[in-house]
């Protein structure tokens, strides 16, 4: 009989290890420690996947909803403003006003944040510290996908990340291949409005990058990034379509009738046929999910 307890009792011990062996599951990581590569090539290691989240990007902020962590974000940047539940997280300055001290005193697991010269010292005192950093940076569609990946990494939710990444790489070839037959449309992209210069985007920018895949002319595809560029070279590149990202301002209530009121550009084909739209700002210039968003709403305004 007490050969038989021995055994029942052994028995009991293999279960409840077993049991707690699969409780870990994929958030836990199993309680095996990994390692992450940021965009700054350093390699930060988790013991466990964070449960306290600060994100200072908006982009960063948006991938971390999509991959279904935004209950572990504990404070996020003053600028993000999506999804509608950032409203309820505590705000951080950002940039130069970026407070050390507020960081340290919310004790998070993990800070993430974009690449900016004016935190490189600040960011290296929370590190001495021992709070974990992690540094994204993405300048093109497919950077996009790797800080996905990555964020993805630093949550342990991997397989979602990759997931999120063939889902938009499927999403942009339907559109790709939506608006092959279409013919290309001349398009000016105006990110800063007359009163303060006007302003548009060259090469290596997401616009310049979006346009080129839903088969549309930039019609500044000869300027590298962002550039000012002057009335006259508007008019005489005449685009088919503008695309204003102006956000109504109390100097400009409404962007799009600012530019159609302009004088010496009513003879521009877009002002003509009445084919000047504002864009979302926030999608097309953020790297994250929603940069499918964006080029969706470029070709229904661009080809609708």
């Amino acid at each position: 009989m007490k050969k038989l307890l021995s055994l029942l009792l052994v028995f009991s011990m293999l279960f409840v290890l077993a049991s707690c062996g699969q409780k870990g599951g994929p958030e836990s990581s199993n309680g095996t420690a990994y390692t992450v590569t940021d965009s700054r090539g350093k390699e930060i290691t988790f013991e466990k996947a964070p449960e306290k989240i600060i994100s200072l990007m908006p982009s960063d902020t948006e991938i971390i909803y999509e991959l279904g962590a935004g209950d572990k974000l504990i404070a996020v940047s003053e600028y993000c403003n999506y999804p509608e539940d950032t409203k309820n997280k505590t705000k951080l300055s950002t940039g130069e006003s970026t407070s050390l001290e507020a960081l340290m005193a919310m004790n998070p697991d993990v800070i993430i944040a974009g690449s900016m010269q004016q935190t490189n010292e600040l960011f290296k005192q929370l590190e001495d510290s021992g709070i974990k950093v992690v540094i994204t940076e993405a300048n093109s569609i497919e950077e996009t996908y790797t800080v996905i990946n990555m964020i993805g990494k630093v949550l342990n939710l991997e397989k979602k990340a990759q997931d999120l990444v063939d889902s938009m790489k499927e999403e942009f070839a339907k559109i790709k291949d939506e608006v092959k037959d279409k013919p290309a449309k001349k398009v000016y992209i105006e990110v800063s409005p007359l009163q303060f210069g006007l302003w548009t985007c060259g090469t290596g920018t997401f616009q310049q990058e979006i346009l080129t895949l839903i088969g549309a002319k930039n019609i500044f595809d000869d300027v590298a990034g962002w550039k000012e560029v002057s009335e006259e070279q508007v008019i005489s590149r005449n685009p088919d379509v503008i695309i204003t990202t102006t956000m109504p301002m109390s100097e400009t209530d409404d962007p799009v009738a600012e530019i159609m009121s302009r004088k010496n550009w009513e003879n521009i084909e877009a002002i003509k046929n009445n084919k000047v739209y504002r864009a979302d700002s926030d999608a097309i210039q953020r790297p994250g999910p929603r940069l499918v968003t964006a080029a969706k709403e470029l070709v229904e305004l661009i080809y609708g």
